[in-house]
């Protein structure tokens, strides 16, 4: 019998279905937050070079500009070196996972640069210079639509940058991605906000990200706090700190406003104060949940009571940190977590259990929130995701009985004050009237319009300070 050639047969991937699929599942914003990212993990990388140790990303800066005729990312983060280039960082994958196993990074399977290029348009090029090459790498229409070269062309380039950088520039947008970029659309002051938010730490720490020459300025991040946790004030933050295999974790949840007033009943200040409210959860310096009420954060489940206004006074963060971004409880997006991670798992508990105390104190005192003023006028704003170092000193707290075979972790529980301890000196008086008298009264005691509280108050004060001195 005659022997048969084997005839090969075609298993490579169509490249324009596979750059299709690539970029068919992730929102423009978040390829553009994955093109920061990649500046972030640079600055990570000139840093470990350089040998610093220290969270500050001072002088180091990316700016962007979007227009319906081109997007370009430009940054001062010590560039892609060229064997980094030529080996894979232009491929569609990670071949290494333990690539960058040494800094703190969220970057996990390597297709982020590319997949942002390609959602972005047809002709992309990228100009990297370190401190041994200036060089271009040019993604263009025919090779999208070549399957049969996979290849890229590393040019040497004569222009130089002052610093060691990277310049990403994609021309020929894609219809839709220009109309997101045109003064029609919403979209830049959406991005905005989301760089604000998701790098909210990175930016307090000195980055400086500009979008269209504008610079971008951190959302805030804050919790009251005493100056220590043996103050003689009633009101702290839970705390929690604790490692679990190579994820370290804190965990800080408090009030970063007295308690709501009867006043601030209002619709539209609770919903602006409600935004404040809530879980923020960072991963590497990464804000990827902000100001979370649902669920996934322990809201209406174990216990703790389902989002409230009357708990808009309610602050939380819980800070993940690793150099193997994989055991991060991260979804694919990275602006988003994964509650089916086993870390998460472990900490969720905690969390609850600090929301409980808060919620719980919320309820005692909701019908006199303001006989807890006294408590609060001894605290100051601390950033979140610096209350567990500032306040929980090593070897502090109580230590946790579960999880010893994963890690280990510590946490302070304050005492809050109750009701009963101020019920016998203080009573509420509270009292209905027509509209039109109280205006006639607030007018002959302020010429500004005052609350229904200090209007009391007034009153209270007035009517006071007659019966002493008829006495």
């Amino acid at each position: 019998m005659a022997k048969q050639n084997k005839l090969k047969v075609k298993a490579s991937p169509a490249k324009k279905f596979f750059v299709s699929m690539l970029t068919r599942d992730i929102d423009l914003s978040d390829a553009i937050l994955d093109l920061l990212d990649n500046c972030v993990d640079g600055i990570a990388r000139a840093k470990k070079r350089g040998e610093d140790t220290s969270r500050s990303y001072k002088d180091y800066w990316a700016r962007i500009v979007a227009t319906p005729e081109k997007f370009e990312i430009w940054d001062n983060c010590g560039g892609i070196p060229k064997k980094v280039a030529i080996e894979y960082a232009f491929m569609l994958g990670r071949p290494n996972l333990e690539t960058d196993s040494d800094i703190e990074t969220v970057g996990m399977y390597g297709i982020g640069m590319k997949r942002a290029m390609f959602k972005l348009g047809q002709e992309s090029n990228v100009r990297s210079q370190t401190d041994e090459i200036s060089y271009d790498v040019t993604i263009t229409k025919e090779w999208l639509n070549d399957d049969d070269n996979w290849d890229l062309s590393l040019q040497p380039s004569n222009a130089t940058f002052e610093e060691s950088g990277t310049k990403i520039t994609v021309t020929d947008l894609h219809p839709a991605i220009a109309r997101q970029f045109s003064e029609e659309s919403t979209f830049l002051e959406d991005l905005e906000k989301e760089i604000a938010t998701h790098y909210a730490i990175i930016l307090g720490r000195g980055f400086s990200v500009s979008l269209n020459n504008q610079r971008i300025k951190p959302v805030d991040l804050a919790i009251l706090a005493p100056r220590n946790l043996d103050s003689s004030s009633s009101i702290a933050p839970y705390i929690f700190v604790g490692q679990f295999d190579d994820v370290e974790v804190e965990v800080a949840v408090g009030f970063y406003r007295p308690l709501a007033t009867e006043d601030e009943e209002d619709e539209m200040s609770k919903r602006s104060m409600k935004e404040n409210a809530g879980w923020t959860v960072i991963c590497n310096d990464r804000i990827v949940l902000y100001n979370d009420k649902s669920p996934k954060t322990g809201w209406g489940t174990g216990g703790v009571p389902g989002f409230h206004n009357q708990f808009i006074a309610i602050a939380g963060v819980v800070v993940f940190r690793s150099k193997n971004s994989l055991n991060l409880p991260l979804n694919t997006t990275k602006r988003g977590i994964d509650t089916s991670s086993e870390v998460y798992h472990i900490i969720l508990p905690y969390m609850q259990t600090g929301l409980k105390k808060f919620t719980a104190f919320t309820n005692d005192w909701k019908k006199r929130p303001e006989l807890t003023k006294e408590y609060f006028s001894e605290l100051k704003l601390v950033p979140a995701h610096k209350l567990p170092a500032k306040l929980l000193k090593p070897n502090a707290g109580s230590k946790i009985r579960k999880h010893q075979d994963r890690g280990e972790g510590r946490f302070f529980a304050p005492e809050l004050p109750k009701p009963a301890r101020v019920e016998q000196r203080h009573r509420k008086i509270c009292f209905v009237a027509l509209r039109t008298e109280i205006q006639q009264v607030a007018d002959h005691y302020f010429e500004d319009e005052p609350t229904m509280e200090e209007l009391g108050r007034a009153c209270f004060d007035d009517a006071l300070e007659q019966a002493r001195e008829s006495h």
